[in-house]
């Protein structure tokens, strides 16, 4: 007997191509619904499959049926839809009538029936779109918080309300976990006294600033009401006493309002010599004058580093003392970030250092610590109050560091 296999999307078409082929005498030995479409298509369309044979001249025993052993229908690989496992139904079918046939079309085989959400009309003619595969999961290691001593964490919380830079804190914290002793760490006073110093260890000073002088002239340049004047006065009484120096004071700042008058009181009353430049020239036949043992202090008017042709004329001005030291006199009410732009602007006159002025008119130090710290331009004096014959002090980065901790120059 001759057993061929067809499929069609319906039963009528299955039962046509059966007769096309093995003729009217034909015998159909089972018939089933498969999917119609790939495997990956939820939306595929049913289809019939007929197995027919071809009757040899004697009746053919029938054929027994055969119960599956293994389940149908299973999920697809790729978990959208299911697919079809090839095996022997457990139902035969023996068409003998058009009716029967009539029924097999309207009863789908009752392992067939499946349970698939409805899907509409006008998205059957949709591909689906297969679902991204999940990027794998990484397990990260969470990284436990290092433990701070409450003494320590405490110092720390004094240094974040001062406006420290927090990377700066965490940096010192870091540095007094891995060099302090416990005993240390649990004394406040100790702790404390050894954080000033590793904060004041990391300060740039001017070498020699209370000691000696590089040059003959020392300039000061600045921002206007950055208190060059009277620091003027501060340092030129400080150098005759301790340096034994003999002082020339060159003002500059004849524009300003006051100023020469201003000048004029602080050299009478101190009996040093008082200068006056109008223009830059007028410092060469000064400075060709100068003994050994002279020292111009010059006080220049105040400039403002946002202003091109005031930057122009600062320096002109400097252009004719090659020689010389210049101080940034920079106040410690300043904020940090002006601070930074005042140092930007002006360092281009080769900065020797800078003088901290108003250190008496704050509560807060962080900003100028901020400006030493990173700016790493050396802290030379330290200036407050209006009293020239004191509050002058040589830069200590102690000090400033101490301030930090409620010991600042206002109490």
């Amino acid at each position: 007997m001759v057993t061929k296999t067809f499929k069609a999307d319906s039963a009528l078409e299955t039962l046509q191509l059966v007769q096309e082929d093995l003729g009217a005498n034909a015998i159909v030995v089972s018939m089933r619904e498969v999917p119609g479409g790939p495997s990956w298509n939820p939306w595929k369309k049913s289809a019939v499959e007929i197995v027919a044979a071809l009757p040899e001249t004697e009746t053919a025993p029938p054929i027994p049926r055969q119960t599956a052993t293994s389940t149908v229908l299973r999920p697809s690989d790729n978990k959208v839809g299911v697919e079809f496992m090839e095996e022997v139904p457990e139902i035969e079918w023996d068409l003998q009538s058009d009716q029967q046939l009539a029924q097999l079309r309207a009863e789908p085989h009752p392992r067939l029936k499946l349970n698939l959400n409805p899907v509409s009309q006008d998205s059957q003619n949709l591909r689906p779109t297969l679902p991204e595969s999940s990027p794998q999961k990484t397990t990260v290691n969470a990284v436990e918080p290092k433990y701070i001593p409450p003494v320590l964490k405490k110092i720390q919380q004094q240094l974040i309300t001062q406006d420290v830079d927090i990377q700066l804190v965490e940096g010192i914290v870091n540095v007094a976990l891995e060099t302090l002793s416990s005993g240390t760490l649990g004394d406040y006073e100790n702790c404390k006294n050894s954080v000033i110093q590793l904060l004041g260890t990391e300060l740039p000073v001017e070498k020699g600033a209370g000691a000696y002088i590089k040059k003959n002239i020392v300039c000061l340049i600045g921002a206007s009401g950055s208190g060059k004047t009277s620091t003027i006065a501060k340092l030129a009484l400080f150098y005759s006493q301790k340096m034994n120096r003999t002082i020339t004071w060159v003002c500059a700042d004849t524009i300003r309002s006051g100023a020469v008058a201003e000048a004029r009181a602080y050299t009478d009353a101190l009996g040093f010599n008082l200068k006056l430049v109008y223009i830059p020239e007028d410092l060469k036949e000064l400075l060709l004058s100068a003994g050994p043992d002279d020292l111009f202090l010059v006080d220049t008017p105040g400039y403002n580093p946002c202003s091109e042709n005031q930057m122009i004329e600062l320096g002109a001005l400097l252009a004719e003392m090659p020689k010389r030291c210049t101080y940034l006199v920079a106040p410690a009410t300043t904020k940090e970030s002006d601070l930074f732009q005042l140092a930007a602007s002006l360092g281009i006159f080769k900065l020797s250092g800078v003088i901290i002025t108003k250190l008496d008119e704050t509560y807060g130090f962080g900003s100028i610590y901020n400006f030493a710290r990173k700016n790493q331009l050396p802290l030379s004096y330290f200036v407050t109050g209006r009293d020239v014959s004191l509050n002058l002090e040589v830069a200590d980065p102690a000090r400033l560091t101490s301030a930090l901790f409620g010991k600042g120059w206002n109490k």
